[in-house]
């Protein structure tokens, strides 16, 4: 009798650390989107990413936890990453508390291309031991996230005003979770037609691209709040158009429909 007591014991603890343990604990899925740029693909060597979480008594300085990418080829063409187009960049446990900063970590192997002709850009010294983006975001426990990653191309690479110059590459990226913010839906028509699209909301500018590939859809992502949606054809025998008055709730996508572009006379 006193053996089963003592085993019902043992079994006990070790149950209720298992289960306190998981409750003091999220699983964080990072994905990353992208919003376009002027070039034809902007390959990166994906690594992973660091995640620092501060706990209740407010850390001032949380030691971070890497999620590395796990696909066998690091290389990932970023200005695909559009009309709903995403890369899972890492998943893991972490524990339950305030995501303070995510740090995007790249290799050393990066590249545009434009008209067909492959040129190799560099990170700057500062951001070669990552690229960070401060965020405030809770982490519930025992409760699967979603966040991503933006990464903006059209802000992020710098054409040269000298044939000479290098490409600048600086990312600028922003995070946002789908859990408080919302989307807006349309398609161009036609389908085959490329235009840089804006949601602009105050000073906030958020950009994305069209699937050309047929669908001539597209997707902003990240969104709450009222929106103006500037159309920009990239073919000049079009004209551009503006959608005022977008409005937009978290956890739901505003349908804008066709938009068809209209000739320019």
């Amino acid at each position: 009798m006193k053996k089963f007591n003592l085993f019902s014991l043992i079994l006990f603890c070790l149950l209720s650390c298992t289960g306190t343990e998981e409750r003091s604990n999220s699983l964080l899925n990072v994905f990353m989107v992208d919003a376009p740029a002027d070039i034809d693909a902007l390959w990166v060597e994906l690594l992973g990413v660091d995640v620092y979480v501060s706990g209740s008594e407010g850390d001032e300085n949380p030691a971070p936890k890497f999620l590395p990418y796990q696909a066998g080829n690091q290389m990932v063409d970023i200005a695909q990453l559009i009309a709903g187009q995403e890369v899972m960049i890492g998943r893991g446990e972490v524990r339950a508390g305030s995501l303070v900063k995510l740090k995007l970590r790249l290799g050393d192997e990066n590249y545009l291309v434009k008209d067909g002709l492959r040129i190799n850009i560099d990170l700057s010294q500062a951001d070669l031991s990552g690229l960070e983006i401060d965020v405030d975001f809770n982490l519930r426990p025992g409760i699967s996230h979603d966040v991503y990653i933006d990464f903006d191309l059209l802000q992020s690479v710098k054409a040269p005003s000298n044939a000479l110059d290098r490409y600048v590459f600086s990312p600028k990226l922003s995070m946002f979770s789908k859990a408080n913010s919302g989307e807006i839906s349309g398609s161009i028509r036609p389908a085959t037609e490329d235009v840089f699209l804006y949601a602009i909301q105050q000073n906030d500018t958020i950009t994305t691209g069209v699937d050309t590939r047929g669908s001539g859809q597209f997707l902003f992502r990240g969104l709450e709040g009222t929106y103006t949606v500037y159309v920009v054809p990239k073919n000049n025998n079009y004209i551009a158009d503006t959608i005022p008055t977008v409005i937009v709730q978290p956890q739901t996508v505003t349908q804008l429909g066709n938009i068809t572009l209209r000739d320019r006379e």
